[in-house]
């Protein structure tokens, strides 16, 4: 697939995923859109996992990814504290927690 293929689908798709962390955390932003693969380019994948990130001792960043940890949506900072609560209602709605290795966009 083309880089811009590639791109145009990836960004519906960290689209939907920033809408669904909105319900969540109040604010999100879409994050990474594409891939490399051994194929080439490829959009973010379409299934949904949850992470909680520490940013420091205090705040936590979450996170939705797709089933290989590249992340399509975070949240502003928030409490650690809040943040997993807010994962464990993820978790209720059935979402599941992603513990591998996550690809942040930095």
């Amino acid at each position: 697939m083309q880089y811009f293929e590639a791109v145009k689908m990836g960004e519906m798709v960290a689209q939907r995923a920033q809408a669904l962390l909105s319900a969540y955390t109040g604010y999100a932003v879409a994050a990474m859109m594409v891939k490399e693969t051994k194929e080439g380019w490829a959009p973010v994948g379409e299934e949904n996992h949850y992470a909680v990130v520490n940013k420091d001792e205090n705040f936590c960043v979450v996170v939705v990814c797709d089933g290989d940890g590249y992340v399509k949506a975070l949240s502003n900072p928030i409490p650690c504290r809040v943040a997993e609560s807010i994962a464990s209602k993820m978790e209720k709605d059935g979402l599941k927690k992603f513990s591998g290795r996550l690809i942040l966009p930095l």
